[in-house]
Formats: C-alpha cells, sequence, structure tokens
C-alpha cells in the first residue's frame, strides 16, 4: 500500500508539469491522464501552487505515465525531467551562485532544501573532498522514478559548478532493497 502521508511541494510538481507539457504530444499527454487515477489526472491537468503537497507516489505515478506515454524508459525520462526541475531551481540570480560555488557547497544547499520540499526523509553531504562528495537520503519511501527524478537533479545542480569530468553513481536504492539512497559524485 502506498503512503499518502509522504508528500512534496508544488514547485517539483510544477517543474514536471512543465516538462511533461514540453516533452509530450497532446496525444501522449491525453494518455498519460487517461492512465492516472480520475481525481490526479484533473489535478496535474492544471496549474498547482508552491504551497500545495502532493502525494510523492502520485509524482511518481505521472513520471511513469509521462515516460510510458512518451515511450521512454522511466529511468532517462525521470533523469532528464530532474535535470530540468534543478535548472529551473537555479534560474536567474541563483545561477550567478551556482557559478561560483563547489559542487560540495552547492550540493549542501540542496540537502537544505530538501526539508522545504518533502515532508519525509532527510538529505545529508557526507565525505566531501575537493573533488568528491556522497549523497545520502534516509527515511524516504523511494521508487524507482523519485530516485531517477533526483539523480538527474543532484547530476544537473553539479553541472551548474562548472566541473570538470563529472561522474555520478546511485551507489545504494531504497527502491531496490537498501536502507537508504546513495549517490557518489566525482569531478575535476
Amino acid at each position: 500500500m502506498l503512503d499518502d502521508s509522504v508528500t512534496v511541494k508544488g514547485s517539483p510538481v510544477r517543474s514536471l508539469q512543465k516538462f511533461v507539457e514540453a516533452e509530450l504530444t497532446p496525444e501522449q499527454r491525453e494518455t498519460m491522464y487517461r492512465n492516472l487515477p480520475p481525481e490526479y489526472a484533473t489535478r496535474f491537468g492544471r496549474p498547482i501552487l508552491p504551497t500545495e503537497t502532493v502525494p510523492i507516489h502520485m509524482l511518481n505515478r505521472l513520471t511513469e505515465e509521462a515516460a510510458k506515454a512518451k515511450n521512454e524508459t522511466l529511468e532517462a525520462f525521470a533523469m532528464r525531467a530532474g535535470r530540468e526541475a534543478a535548472g529551473d531551481a537555479v534560474r536567474g540570480i541563483y545561477r550567478f551562485f551556482a557559478l561560483v560555488m563547489t559542487p560540495a557547497a552547492v550540493l549542501g544547499k540542496a540537502a537544505q532544501i530538501w526539508g522545504t520540499l518533502y515532508n519525509r526523509g532527510e538529505m545529508r553531504v557526507e565525505e566531501q573532498t575537493d573533488n568528491s562528495a556522497c549523497i545520502r537520503v534516509r527515511n524516504f519511501p523511494a521508487e524507482i522514478a523519485s530516485c531517477s527524478r533526483a539523480t538527474g537533479w543532484i547530476e544537473r545542480l553539479a553541472e551548474l559548478t562548472n566541473v570538470q569530468d563529472l561522474k555520478i553513481e546511485h551507489s545504494e536504492c531504497f527502491a531496490k532493497g537498501a536502507e537508504s539512497c546513495v549517490w557518489k559524485l566525482e569531478w575535476r
């Protein structure tokens, strides 16, 4: 049974809505909405307020149905959506800050943002060096869709700092039986 009490605020939902609008044809969006529960098809078909909350499993379901309608793997689609969401998050003045901060500093700020967006779980940056970091998300019932969106989001945030040779590995995954999700990043 999926837990409706684990929620995400509207900003990530809005980013996914924008991504879906740009990526899917009207026919593909119609198919996607048809495969969602009617109340969520209606809800996701209208603008979501940044202060609204949505069950994370329904945001994951929206991601899954969009990937199916686009005929793309869930992981690839969700990673691209996560990258776009990170880009949305740092548009404007925040882009300047991303350019002058180290990846570890930007990712540390991302960890702080986690608690403002999700009502469950915590993101921590661990094992930071000048050219690597480890990110861990605990106490969060992740699914493949949310993990893949997070992978794309983390990757894009690190790239915005203009590092070279970025490598990211989602080495542990709650959705695949691990106790938490872990991403290991290295750069030059």
